[in-house]
């Protein structure tokens, strides 16, 4: 077993898709947990993943019912050595904009650095962020699927102000607006480094999940659409296996590995496209590999191939060799092909179990 050699880390949202396993994947790497959730239940749902039961003695926990107030974070983060944020909020239709989606944000955003500058002990902080910075609301459906874009904040979106009209335009905006502030914090704070992650589509598989429809009604939009016919997703901004992205949070603390004077403005956390190889080709490429796969799922009814299916808007050509090059020692991310193969295996073994 690896010895826990490199200090605690504290990890928001350690129940998510993403916290969960970054959670194991620091604990695998020689860190001690501390998972941070916002209800008890949760902390239940942590302790039930099997891959835990090794580093039981290494977890700790804290709950932080509303992280939006002030101190929020203070007693969670106290000790740690490194801090994780990837804590936050789903914008679902009924959320009121400015009060579920847009402060919790950034107010979350504000409690973390806060805490961190307080506890004395903090050296680095990794905050998750998403594609929803890089474009504006107002674009809707008119992005395209070249994937010839390139990765910046969308002004527009950064300039969204509540109070906002609707949960995309909060969500969108209140991501913009983090991006730039920790950009602009980051070069004034002495005590603790800043990094900043863009993650891509998440997939994977989750050891938390043991029936078939559990797993059909966590899975990604993307999988769903390839292996299920799904609806079409209206974004995509690359595509990450979890596991890979998890493993950029986590090796992103490492102050020898990413040395303060080279931390970029943000870590792409998702697999380089290849130069003019468009959204169409890549959802064809993925579509082959689902149809050469699970030749007899599909002949049984458990998958149908959605291959017209792709996201209306595939607008970014991600170039992630730099996170490749620094997190990764030089492996690549796996490609949506392998994600969504590995997610059709999952998925077809749950099937198999319960028939059993």
């Amino acid at each position: 077993m690896v010895s826990d050699h490199r200090g605690l880390v504290a990890i928001t949202g350690a129940n998510g898709t993403i916290g969960y396993n970054s959670v194991l994947h620091a604990l695998r790497t020689g860190y001690r947990v501390r998972c941070i959730v916002r209800r008890e239940d949760a902390i239940g749902y942590i302790k039930a993943g099997p891959s835990l039961q090794l580093y039981a003695d290494r977890i700790e926990y804290a709950i932080v019912p509303d992280n939006t107030i002030p101190g929020a974070y203070d007693e969670a983060v106290q000790g740690a050595k490194y801090v994780i944020h990837i804590a936050g909020v789903w914008p679902k239709p009924h959320y009121r904009p400015d009060e579920d989606v847009y402060y919790p944000f950034v107010r979350s955003m504000e409690e973390i650095l806060s805490a961190a500058e307080k506890s004395d002990t903090v050296k680095r902080v990794v905050f998750t962020q998403a594609g929803a910075a890089l474009v504006s609301t107002d674009d809707g459906d008119t992005l395209g699927t070249k994937m010839d874009k390139v990765l910046d904040v969308n002004p527009d979106a950064a300039a969204f102000q509540p109070p906002l009209p609707s949960v995309h335009h909060a969500y969108s905006g209140a991501k913009a607006y983090c991006m730039t502030y920790l950009h602009s914090h980051s070069r004034k704070s002495g005590a603790f480094s800043i990094v900043q992650v863009i993650p891509g589509t998440v997939i994977g598989p989750s050891e938390l999940v043991s029936s078939a429809s559990d797993a059909l009604a966590q899975m990604d939009r993307m999988s769903k659409a390839l292996l299920f016919n799904g609806a079409t997703p209206r974004y995509g901004f690359g595509f990450v296996h979890v596991e890979d992205c998890a493993r950029v949070h986590v090796e992103a603390l490492d102050e020898e590995k990413v040395q303060g004077e080279d931390i970029p403005d943000w870590f792409i956390a998702a697999a380089t496209m290849e130069e003019g190889k468009d959204g169409p080709r890549i959802w064809k490429e993925a579509g082959d590999t689902v149809e050469r796969e699970f030749a007899e799922e599909m002949r049984n009814g458990v998958f149908i191939v959605g291959r017209e299916n792709l996201p209306t808007n595939m607008p970014f050509r991600v170039d992630s060799r730099m996170t490749e090059e620094m997190l990764l020692g030089g492996r690549k991310f796996r490609s949506l092909e392998e994600c969504v193969r590995e997610v059709g295996q999952w998925y077809s073994g749950l099937v198999q179990n319960e028939k059993n």
